[in-house]
């Protein structure tokens, strides 16, 4: 990281051991070095995240790059979205009709659907 060779790191060692004496100079090393490993630390897990919002960004980019290719954007998504069935209406459509409850409250697409539901054949051998 900082290119520091041997004979660096002796004259550095000299001079704190002259500075600090050789009761503080292991203390202080042992300090010196939590602080840098708690520094290196937090520079690995940024430049960690980093890496991961780029590739989620990427993965972004290249799915929108897709769907515009698939002729879908996020109106047509939610156009189709809309048009489904909730979970109750298609538990209505499956329930028998003597246990349907009989509410005038349906509107007419709760009722057309589960009219066409129920006037559909159930047919076993069914090929999808």
């Amino acid at each position: 990281m900082f290119d520091i060779g041997f004979a660096e790191l002796t004259l550095i060692f000299i001079i704190g051991l002259v500075v600090l004496g050789p009761e503080r100079l292991p203390t202080v090393a042992r300090t010196l070095g939590h602080w840098i490993g708690r520094a290196r630390s937090t520079f690995n897990h940024l430049k960690n995240e980093l890496e991961r919002e780029a590739v989620t960004q990427d993965m972004q980019e290249r799915m929108e790059k897709q769907m515009r290719q698939m002729g879908l954007d996020e109106d047509s998504i939610r156009e189709a979205k809309d048009s489904l069935l909730s979970p109750e209406q298609i538990a209505r459509s499956r329930a028998p009709r003597s246990e349907q409850p009989h509410s005038d409250a349906l509107n007419a697409d709760d009722a057309d659907t589960t009219q066409r539901t129920n006037d559909q054949p159930q047919d076993s051998t069914r090929h999808d």
